[in-house]
Order: structure tokens, then C-alpha cells, then sequence
């Protein structure tokens, strides 16, 4: 079994009810199911090991450490305002097509932002932590998911995203919510190897909620 760890971000939960009900729709229309192996989530890591040999320690140190970071920020900047830009795509191979809710705006959300600079700085000082630091931007958007991995052809494709932009309008998917809470998150996948790219892990991953946060 390989195992990972990530941070996200949970919006709140009107927002959250809203968006799950669409991606359940666009990934059930179109049979691709990646999206909904996982929570509905804002991610503000990359999938990352910690150290085997002392997992449980560190697990429990890291949970900690978020919690403390949570309070700190929820003193400073509570339920922080997050806004949206709707639907955006990335589709590198037709194999690999993405749709998600973009909340990268032209004028950057200063909380959001900050918020997640903070976590990459807090795994970055942790040695027990392996991973690459990757700080919101082009190739690391905060985006919530709504089809991960689908392989479509182009035609179907379109249709999928057409599908997407109606029902996140049928279903008023706002374009303003709430940071709500930070996660801490433990996966495992025996699909997935040593390698968690492209959504080798589609087929079985598993998830548990290690730490939830309020913000």
C-alpha cells in the first residue's frame, strides 16, 4: 500500500453542497471518476510522504502544527472572502482532461494566497516532510476539481465542459464562498506505486481525514 499526505482547503458548507452536487453530475454524465475519489477540496499541497520510519510521530506533530497555524490565522483574517472565475480546463494529452472551478483572479486573493504560503513554508521546515515546494501560479492554480484524468476525445470533451458551465449555473454555484476549514489528509492507493502523477491512483484510492480545522 503507498500512502500519501496532503493539505487542503474546505470552503464553506452551502458552497461546498452546491459544488458537490455538480461534480457528482459531470463525473456520472461523462463515466470519468477520478474527480470523485476525493473530498471536495481546494488541494494546497501536492500529495507528499513522511517519513516511514516515523510516520505516527510525525502524522500526529504535522496535525499540530496545522492546528496551531489555523488559530493563528483565524485571529487574523477569520472566514476569509475566496472568489471565483467559474470553469476552467487544463488538458495536456487527450488522455488527461481537467475541469474545475478556478479561483485565481485577475486580483489576487491576498488571504487565500498567504494562507497557502504558509503551508508550504510549514511542510518545507518539516524534515520528515518530502516534497516539492510549489506555491500557487500557472502551473499550480487553486482550483476545486470537478473532472480530473477523464480521457475523452476532443468531441467529448467539449460536450463535457458545456455540461459543466449549465449545471454549475442550473445549480447556482456562486462565484464568491468562504475558506471554511483546513484538512490534513491521509491517502493510500495501491494503484498508485511510488508514482502519483496523472492520476495512477484513480482506480482505488482511499482517504481518511487525519485533522479538520476551523478557520
Amino acid at each position: 500500500m503507498s500512502i500519501r499526505y496532503g493539505v487542503s482547503l474546505l470552503t464553506d458548507p452551502d458552497f461546498t453542497a452546491r459544488a458537490y452536487r455538480a461534480r457528482q453530475l459531470i463525473c456520472g454524465q461523462y463515466a470519468c471518476w477520478a474527480a470523485e475519489m476525493h473530498m471536495l477540496h481546494m488541494p494546497m499541497s501536492d500529495y507528499f510522504p513522511l517519513d516511514a520510519g516515523e510516520a505516527g510521530a510525525t502524522e500526529a506533530q504535522l496535525a499540530a502544527e496545522l492546528a496551531t497555524l489555523a488559530d493563528r490565522y483565524r485571529r487574523v483574517s477569520p472566514r476569509f472572502p475566496i472568489f471565483n472565475r467559474g470553469i476552467t480546463t487544463t488538458r495536456t494529452s487527450e488522455s488527461d482532461g481537467n475541469i474545475w472551478i478556478d479561483f485565481s483572479p485577475e486580483v489576487v486573493n491576498e488571504s487565500l494566497y498567504r494562507l497557502q504560503s504558509m503551508v508550504v513554508d510549514l511542510l518545507e521546515r518539516n524534515p520528515a516532510v518530502s516534497c516539492e515546494r510549489r506555491v500557487f501560479g500557472s502551473d499550480f492554480p487553486p482550483q476545486i476539481p470537478l473532472m480530473s484524468h477523464a480521457d475523452l476525445p476532443d468531441s467529448v470533451f467539449d460536450s463535457a465542459l458545456d455540461f459543466a458551465r449549465a449545471i454549475t449555473d442550473d445549480l447556482k454555484v456562486s462565484q464568491i464562498t468562504r475558506a471554511w476549514r483546513l484538512t490534513l489528509t491521509r491517502f493510500e492507493s495501491n494503484a498508485a506505486g511510488e508514482d502519483w502523477s496523472g492520476g495512477r491512483w484513480a482506480t482505488d484510492l482511499s482517504w481518511q481525514a487525519i485533522g479538520s480545522y476551523s478557520l
